[in-house]
């Protein structure tokens, strides 16, 4: 069994009121073990309680290994027994760290519509003021909820997981609203996931007379994983950012699309594949293919003993180059989040895939499901 990345020091459950004045005794005691209270941002957390869980958990954990913060975890259960609201304070102290830093975490968890109610309210007192706060909503935002635009207004940026979005069609729509008309800093998980991959193919194409052969790709594949079990709704997502990024940057238009993953642009084809690699998220690209009218071949797939490398084999006609091995970001769950975290603004080239996915690619994501 793996070790965990963090630890509890301590829990308890107290009432809302209490909160401030139980984490004060808590932190009062632990000093006297050498732990030191340190918070670097407020991280709200709104998710519902599911199968899914656990992923979330896991995610806020690798936060706190890296950078202390103070955690607002709201869990609600929409179809509870009885209406409830409960709250709990812990420490939590990444193992191993000798400095002995800590921070806290607050549990929310409410049952029943009506509990949502006080939500905002009852974290206001808890933000740390002076400090960033960010909300990551793991919920899908496609969906009317009362708590989604009452958290927004507390926070400097959000972080989407989209892997919940249910129906994608609506998400560029949704997500251009709330950074252009409310001015919030927006972010998603699965487009960090691809920084990687935007990086390998930015570097490949810097020497001048690589960068003519952009001129002449005629097809492009992505590969993507599909897990046997996944908290991903739709896989392909990453591999639809990445495409429509390449689009973007190379000024292809969309002609033609399909929802068997086939992609028509003006010269250039391009195709969608799935694969099955154990232990990697679903939805995680495999690899990407690039090739040209005049049979220049760029092949880059990661290494199956080792997820994070990617060999690069790049041939012409006359001459195969020598492979080679670049080196991905890990951009598991846990470490995209603390990549959008670390980002003060919302990217550029994101928000143009979003305009891109709205107007050009709106019919075809209305037929995905």
């Amino acid at each position: 069994m793996a070790t965990p990345i963090t630890e509890p020091l301590s829990q308890k459950l107290v009432s809302p009121i209490d909160i401030e004045a139980e984490l004060m005794l808590l932190w009062q005691k632990l000093a006297q073990e050498g732990k030191m209270r340190a918070s670097l941002f407020n991280l709200i957390v709104c998710h519902h309680l599911s199968d899914r869980t656990d992923y979330v958990r896991g995610m806020v954990q690798k936060i706190v290994s890296q950078f202390p913060c103070r955690i607002l975890f709201i869990t609600y259960d929409s179809h509870p027994m009885h209406p409830y609201l409960k709250t709990a304070i812990s420490v939590v102290a990444q193992q191993g760290n000798e400095s002995g830093v800590a921070c806290d975490q607050i549990d929310i968890g409410v049952g029943g519509a009506l509990s949502l109610e006080p939500v905002p309210e009852l974290i206001l007192p808890h933000l740390i003021p002076d400090l960033p706060t960010y909300l990551l909503w793991t919920e899908d935002p496609t969906l009317p909820h009362i708590l989604f635009l009452r958290l927004a207004e507390l926070a400097q940026r959000v972080i989407f997981d989209s892997d919940s979005v249910k129906h994608f069609s609506a998400f560029p729509s949704i997500a251009l609203h709330l950074h252009e008309k409310l001015h919030v800093e927006i972010a998603d998980l699965n487009w960090a996931r691809t920084e990687g991959w935007r990086d390998l193919l930015s570097s490949l194409f810097v020497l001048p007379e690589r960068r003519e052969q952009l001129k002449n790709i005629s097809l492009v594949k992505i590969i993507y994983n599909v897990g046997p079990a996944s908290a991903c709704l739709y896989p392909p997502l990453q591999s639809i950012y990445l495409l429509t990024w390449l689009a973007k940057q190379l000024q292809w238009h969309l002609q033609e699309a399909s929802p068997s993953l086939h992609f028509a642009f003006e010269g250039v084809d391009a195709k969608l594949e799935s694969a099955e690699w154990a232990r990697l998220h679903s939805g995680t690209i495999i690899g990407v293919h690039l090739h040209t009218k005049n049979d220049f071949l760029f092949c880059a797939e990661r290494v199956p003993d080792q997820y994070h490398q990617v060999k690069v084999e790049i041939s012409t006609p006359e001459r195969c180059e020598l492979p080679y091995i670049y080196l991905l970001g890990k951009t598991a769950s846990g470490q995209s989040l603390v990549k959008e975290i670390t980002t003060r603004t919302t990217s550029a080239h994101f928000l143009s895939v979003l305009r891109t996915l709205k107007s050009e690619f709106s019919g075809f994501l209305q037929k995905l499901r």
